[in-house]
């Protein structure tokens, strides 16, 4: 299956499982590097300031399932930009989706994406 498929899926199984208080107002996927590829993490915060990423530390919501690794084939030989274009378009796509109108993730305030150490991207 393609990384697509298989982020779209890792996210309907999370809006199939978990439910979030009104109190989320952003979500952020982390990403890091692993030994076999990256992995993209979510969270949710009942904080956001655009101003200052820190908001990302709040950690008020993770998901059973929080991490989801993307497949080697997709990132392999990649820098960390590329990979980074790789998330921001992943869940950007699954932002402007039908199945995003009926996620947990509908009514929050941001959506961001970036490395622990980086700026974030906002995407939402």
């Amino acid at each position: 299956m393609s990384t697509k498929i298989n982020f779209t899926n890792w996210l309907d199984r999370i809006n199939k499982t978990e439910s979030v208080s009104d109190s989320i107002v952003a979500f952020n996927f982390g990403l890091f590097e692993t030994e076999r590829s990256y992995t993209i993490y979510l969270i949710g915060s009942e904080t956001f300031d655009e101003d200052d990423d820190d908001w990302a530390t709040n950690v008020d919501f993770e998901p059973e399932e929080k991490y989801f690794e993307l497949e080697p084939s997709t990132v392999n030989g990649k820098d960390w930009e590329s990979v980074l274009e790789v998330s921001e378009g992943l869940i950007s796509e699954y932002v402007n989706s039908e199945n995003f109108n009926n996620s947990i993730f509908k009514n929050a305030e941001a959506i961001t994406t970036g490395f622990d150490d980086g700026d974030l991207v906002r995407v939402k």
